[in-house]
């Protein structure tokens, strides 16, 4: 795995608080036992402990290759590559895989594995990006279909709503397969003559982004992984289409207890050791901020935070975000490594708020809510801040319920702080 060196590593880790390092020791797990529509299971807190069952040394060996000639993408590979195993076979996966034009540079091209969101697929125009910014890169299907929606001979099992197939065995489970998939994918890469095995990096949007978030605390080789909208803490949501799936209507106890202990990437991102860039929206409908800030703050590693204002959901706008590849190439292409601001500070009296920084900051913004209830309603708004050498300063509007820093640097790069929520505005 590719480590942070020096300055940056301590630049990055000044935006874990006091506060989130109490997450940090607390376990993976914290206090998130409450099912939604279901009893409290606080009483088992303290007796839950992750479940791993991936066999990470058998995802680790380099899976077998099969040519094919189906939804070609010229001039970049298309072929199926061997699964995890479903009901005693082995599965095959579909997927393009292309390196930049060119000669590679010495120790071989830095890689990319890219995850896809719910009802995606492998896209050929996300590996083109990443060849676009210096990166060999592999899209591949994780829903048992090719590109063009057909089903193909030996998939995995399809995604069925919010793990909904959670009664099956472990291995026959949607989620099972795409974390196993995706591991998989990373040993293929490593095979490759031209790609540098320690700079083999994980991209996930949407569903791909909690793929990629429970990844991160289970296949350790990867030197950084972005989850972009995606993240833990899914039954805690305060989005009832998501937690609908967690009651005792579609969750026994037992199988709720599974779900949290083998599948949520809350189990699994105390782990995670590897840089993090956690990137969403302020109302993102699906993974709202309260849960997305606590998966970022639970990781073992250093984690940065990019919460657009008012951002837009979906794959294009994903894999267009220009920060990812800043950021990406500040771990393993030698380039600086991107501002960060830590957990904002509040004095009561003069409601001026501020937040320490690192980097040369260009420009910032006060993002602030006067809302309050559910989190992807609440109207966002913006205020001036002033930029110091360390620090980035504003007065908090009157009736803010949640306020955080969003800071740029020269080249529009943006870093966030932690949100800090005032229960008595």
């Amino acid at each position: 795995m590719s480590a942070l060196k020096g300055r940056a590593r301590m630049r990055i880790k000044l935006l874990l608080s006091a506060g989130a390092m109490g997450l940090l020791l607390s376990g993976c797990l914290g206090a998130t036992n409450r099912q939604v529509g279901g009893p409290d299971a606080a009483k088992s807190a303290a007796a839950e402990k992750r479940t791993l069952v991936w066999d990470t040394a058998a995802l680790s060996a380099v899976p077998k290759v099969y040519a094919t000639k189906k939804c070609p993408a010229p001039p970049m590979r298309a072929f199926f590559y061997e699964g995890a195993d479903y009901k005693g076979q082995p599965t095959h996966v579909f997927a393009y895989y292309a390196a930049p034009e060119g000669k590679a540079p010495a120790g071989g091209w830095p890689a990319v594995v890219c995850a896809h969101g719910g009802g995606g697929t492998a896209y050929p125009d996300w590996v083109k990006q990443w060849n676009k910014y210096g990166y060999a890169a592999i899209s591949m299907d994780l829903e048992g279909h090719l590109p063009d929606k057909r089903a193909h001979k030996n998939a995995g099992p399809a995604r069925r709503n919010w793990f909904s197939d959670i009664g099956l065995p472990d291995k026959e489970q949607w989620f099972y397969h795409a974390v196993a998939d995706v591991i998989r994918a990373n040993s293929l890469l490593r095979s490759f003559k031209e790609i540098n095995p320690r700079k083999i990096g994980l991209a996930g949007i949407s569903w791909g982004g909690t793929i990629a978030a429970t990844v991160a605390g289970v296949d350790s080789r990867f030197a950084f992984v972005v989850p972009i909208y995606g993240c833990g803490f899914l039954h805690e949501s305060d989005n009832e289409g998501i937690t609908q799936w967690f009651s005792r209507k579609n969750m026994t106890p037992a199988q709720y207890l599974d779900y949290r202990t083998k599948w949520d990437p809350a189990a699994h991102l105390c782990y995670a050791k590897m840089p993090m860039y956690w990137v969403n929206g302020s109302n993102d409908g699906t993974f709202p901020m309260d849960i997305f800030q606590r998966s970022a703050l639970a990781t073992a590693g250093p984690s940065l935070l990019h919460v657009r204002f008012r951002w837009m959901h979906g794959h294009s706008p994903g894999w267009r975000r220009r920060d990812v590849y800043a950021f990406t190439g500040s771990i393993v292409k030698g380039a600086p490594p991107l501002p960060t601001a830590a957990r904002p500070t509040l004095e009561a009296k003069t409601r001026r708020v501020s937040t320490r920084t690192t980097g040369k900051i260009f420009r910032a913004a006060l993002c602030y809510t006067t809302g309050g209830g559910k989190w992807q309603r609440r109207y966002w708004e913006n205020a001036a801040c002033e930029i110091g050498e360390k620090e980035v300063t504003s007065v908090l509007p009157k009736g803010a319920t949640v306020f955080y820093f969003n800071v740029k640097d020269k080249d529009g790069n943006l870093v966030s702080s932690e949100f800090v929520e005032i229960k008595n505005p």
